[in-house]
């Protein structure tokens, strides 16, 4: 099978999960919002965040280091049995951080100035860790096997969406809220092991603290990176927890949320690209190849989404939230603006961590990550929500300037024209809205927010189809191209 049609079948697999995932998260999401009030939903945002950062700790860039490793041992006549040995030692080591990493976070947690009711929802979030220690992705991901990626997926979303319609009634269910996510993770990762089990064999636990030591040295650098990464889509909302009332971070959170939504459409791509970019590595002209069409494929996707969510930002957080979180429509502006900049640190950055570049972006990334944190520490009490999101917006902007730098040294490209066809593409998907918004006011004002989210979304599609073909952004004989590479 070509390296394209391996993408784009990864892609599809992957878009088919996330499809259903987005959907019911969505709905999740909204469901949550709306019967939990800003109040109780800022608690459980905080409380994400704040996980967030402690499965950092758990994974210590494991993940990234298993596919850089699993994915160039493929030819290898012994790579399943090495595939299953680095996945028993992960495996391992991650649940050993699990268990000190939780500790650490419970004591962390009593320790804090909150009402015992917060306390009780950001322990019962804890249960994540685990589930988050024990789930196999980087296996199948770097034997580009995303079907079993995407059936874990959609099984986790659905369930934890079913859940949360049956037991979440009322504000006194945010404990009950923050269960089932973590329960839900943790399930699914177990049935995700008996897979494991089948297409591998059985997993063992396996102690060896030279080989820890190994894999914590190769993979250090790369968790450093990552927890640089997590400063800007994290540290917003725990600083607004500390800084600000809940009903803002309320707010903030379903702006987040949305963000989040944004990005994973991009995480989609990358992931299905990731594997066949650490392949290519040692070759400049397969690395350049692969980096343009990835970048290619990114930005003509990206475009379209990050334009939808900066001028359908109020009909977005309506339609979902409810008018209790129109306050955080400037918000959710700036940051899709922060999520155009996260789409060109995917493109630039991630491609670097299994080019053996990660020092390098761990240091960028840590510079921006301490930009921002000291912008949110100035911006928050001045502006509120909208200074967080002003801090990350220019914190990413910043880190990515560097590690453009970064990677125009290792390719010689930085692939500009793209992106100018895919700003030209979003402007034009922008303008229809506002115009259509204008135009339709007197009719909009009448109906749900529904109606108009569809018919500007459908609109802003059929103008940036268009002009994607005129400018050249979207090419069908590039994507033919593409699918008829060899590996």
């Amino acid at each position: 099978m070509s390296a394209g049609h391996r993408i784009f079948r990864n892609i599809r697999a992957l878009a088919a999960a996330k499809a259903a995932t987005m959907a019911s998260g969505l709905v999740t999401a909204a469901w949550t919002a709306r019967v939990l009030g800003p109040d109780s939903f800022g608690v459980l945002g905080f409380g994400t965040s704040l996980m967030a950062y402690a499965a950092l700790f758990v994974n210590m860039g494991l993940s990234t280091y298993a596919i850089r490793e699993i994915a160039r041992d493929r030819d290898r006549n012994d790579h399943r049995d090495r595939a299953a040995e680095l996945s028993e030692h992960v495996l391992t080591l991650r649940t050993v951080l699990a268990l000190l990493v939780g500790a650490v976070y419970a004591v962390f947690i009593l320790s804090l100035d909150k009402p015992m009711e917060v306390k009780a929802v950001l322990l019962m979030q804890a249960v994540q860790l685990l589930g988050n220690a024990l789930v196999l992705d980087f296996v199948y991901q770097a034997t580009e096997k995303m079907g079993v990626i995407a059936t874990r997926e959609i099984g986790t979303s659905i369930g934890s969406m079913l859940l949360v319609f049956l037991l979440v009634r009322g504000p006194e269910d945010a404990i009950t809220a923050a269960a089932i996510t973590g329960g839900s993770i943790t399930v699914n990762a177990l049935i995700m092991i008996g897979r494991f089990r089948r297409d591998f064999g059985t997993l063992r636990p396996r102690i060896d603290l030279k080989v820890w030591r190994r894999i914590l040295t190769a993979a250090t650098p790369m968790a450093v990176g990552v927890f640089a990464w997590a400063i800007f889509t994290h540290l917003d909302v725990v600083m607004l927890g500390f800084l600000a009332p809940h009903t803002e971070v309320g707010w903030y959170s379903a702006a987040v949320k949305i963000q989040t939504l944004a990005n994973l459409v991009g995480n989609i791509v990358m992931n299905a690209f990731l594997p066949q970019l650490a392949a290519s590595y040692g070759e400049i002209g397969p690395m350049r190849d692969r980096m343009r069409a990835y970048a290619g494929v990114m930005l003509a996707v990206g475009g379209l989404v990050i334009a939808g969510g900066f001028a359908l930002a109020p009909v977005i957080l309506g339609t979902l939230f409810g008018d209790a979180y129109a306050p955080a429509t400037l918000a959710l502006r700036l940051l899709m603006l922060a999520s155009a900049v996260v789409y060109a640190n995917m493109i630039l950055g991630n491609p670097l961590l299994v080019w053996h570049r990660q020092t390098g972006y761990m240091i960028a990334m840590l510079s921006g990550g301490a930009l921002n944190a000291l912008l949110n520490i100035w911006w928050i009490p001045r502006y509120g929500i909208e200074g967080a999101a002003m801090a990350t917006f220019t914190a990413e902007l910043a880190a990515t300037v560097a590690i453009a730098w970064i990677h125009r040294r290792a390719v010689g490209e930085l692939y500009v024209g793209i992106a100018a066809r895919a700003m030209l593409c979003a402007g034009a998907a922008i303008g229809t809205a506002f115009a259509l918004a204008h135009v339709g006011a007197p009719f909009f004002d009448r109906m749900p927010a529904l109606v108009h989210f569809v018919a500007g979304s459908a609109a802003m599609v059929a103008v940036y189809a268009l002009v994607a073909v005129l400018t050249g952004l979207v090419r069908p004989k590039r994507l033919r191209r593409l699918t008829s590479a060899t590996a």
